[in-house]
């Protein structure tokens, strides 16, 4: 008896309670589940459980939050045991076979829990939901970076995005779980195995060796010009958001992970860090926020989009702040340097749509929309017209050198096409 006393008293009083919540939720159920009960089994007064967590759905969002964790760690342990291996379609077919099975056993070792979200879902307050909501997109940006890896291992393409792909992926295995877990899933599958072959077919069918996708297409100077313009029309963020793009080369996963830290001013230029966990397949790395795009200069290292979008928002943090300073994630939050609106962290699907917003007027010349991927696309080519030299090029965008050809391929046709032209003035 001594001996329990000690172990229990080793845990901190909130992990406890976090502890003991997730064990009878998932033997009892949420509803049948009381506060009362909770406090008891955590051997602490129910006085101290309403301190910790306000009410009963705090508790319920901390515990769901940290399976989310628990989760988001078994994904990426998994993902980096066997993306190394992974060089072909059908090592493709093993790993998101490996994926589905093993996040269906975790959604079906709770069934309990799985029962009672699904039952009392419409109960929980919008903090809650909101706050659910960003752990299952942490939960896709995970799994979107190891579908990435997995493509370019197997020298593979698919016509979505890694994230959209991702969100596709843990939809369909959540909508499966519930299924299972709340009506007679042989009506609709036979059994798991078909299910998961099915999703894995679904999956695999769509995609593409590299060899036959698109060649690398920019954007030119003037249609760059008139994009930013129109982000500039629509707000000072999207303004920023636009200038790093083109004259930085970033991502939308880097846009969606870029902290305040990480821009810094160095002998008179702006400077940004990546971390090589935040992009997926491509190498941490320091670059330089160029001044000039294009030919077109967009203000200085201390007066320019970004440092007026920075400006701004440290006066809405502000004010948000002064009006509830007892929200401590949203102190987590400020550090990141791009929020959406409602001053949430800023989602890889809201860069998406700011690039359509801005984009909308213009086409390729073969009459396809313009893509985000063709901003950056945009700023290697610069670099490389530039003169910049290989390897140094290689280091600040982060491309490996075997990838490098199809951006001088597209170089050195633009500059024949120059030639020609040049040749007829």
């Amino acid at each position: 008896m001594v001996h329990a006393l000690m172990s229990v008293s080793r845990i901190p009083t909130r992990q406890r309670i976090v502890n003991t919540a997730l064990e009878l939720f998932a033997s009892k159920g949420i509803t049948e589940t009381t506060t009362r009960q909770i406090a008891d089994s955590a051997q602490v007064n129910e006085v101290t459980l309403f301190r910790h967590f306000g009410n009963k759905h705090g508790l319920l969002l901390a515990v769901l939050q940290e399976c989310l964790q628990k989760y988001l760690v078994l994904a990426q342990v998994g993902e980096s045991l066997m993306v190394s291996d992974i060089s072909s379609q059908n090592d493709l077919r093993r790993f998101l076979k490996y994926y589905i099975q093993s996040s269906l056993r975790a959604l079906e070792s709770v069934p309990e829990l799985v029962r009672s979200l699904v039952g009392e879902a419409g109960q929980y307050p919008i903090e809650s939901r909101q706050a659910l909501a960003q752990g299952i997109n942490q939960v896709n940006k995970t799994i979107a970076t190891a579908i990435n890896d997995v493509l370019v291992n197997s020298r593979l393409q698919y016509s979505l995005p890694p994230i959209k792909l991702a969100n596709l992926l843990n939809t369909c295995i959540l909508g499966y779980a519930v299924i299972t877990l709340t009506s007679d899933v042989q009506a609709v599958w036979r059994d798991r195995d078909e299910f998961v072959s099915t999703l894995v077919d679904m999956f695999v069918q769509e995609v593409i060796p590299t060899t036959q996708a698109r060649p690398i297409i920019d954007i030119p100077a003037e249609t760059v010009r008139d994009i930013i313009l129109q982000a500039k029309k629509c707000s000072p963020r999207d303004y920023a958001i636009a200038y790093l793009l083109f004259g930085a080369g970033m991502t939308a996963q880097n846009l969606t992970n870029l902290r305040l830290q990480d821009y810094q001013i160095q002998a008179n230029h702006g400077l940004l860090r990546t971390q090589a966990s935040q992009e997926p397949n491509i190498n941490g790395r320091l670059v330089p926020l160029n001044q000039k795009i294009l030919g077109h200069r967009y203000g200085s290292a201390t007066n320019n989009p970004l440092s007026a979008y920075l400006k701004v928002r440290q006066k809405d943090l502000q004010k948000d702040l002064q009006k509830d300073l007892k929200d401590a994630k949203a102190n987590h939050d400020t550090e990141l340097i791009f929020l959406s609106s409602d001053r949430q962290p800023l989602s890889l699907e809201e860069v998406e749509q700011l690039w359509e917003r801005w984009t909308q007027p213009y086409r390729n010349l073969d009459g396809s929309p313009l893509t985000l991927d063709q901003a950056r696309h945009t700023w290697c080519i610069e670099m490389l017209a530039r003169g910049m030299d290989v390897d140094s090029f290689c280091i600040i965008s982060g491309i490996k050198t075997k990838e490098l050809q199809a951006y001088q391929t597209r170089l050195n046709e633009k500059l024949a096409i120059d030639k020609a032209i040049a040749l007829d003035a």
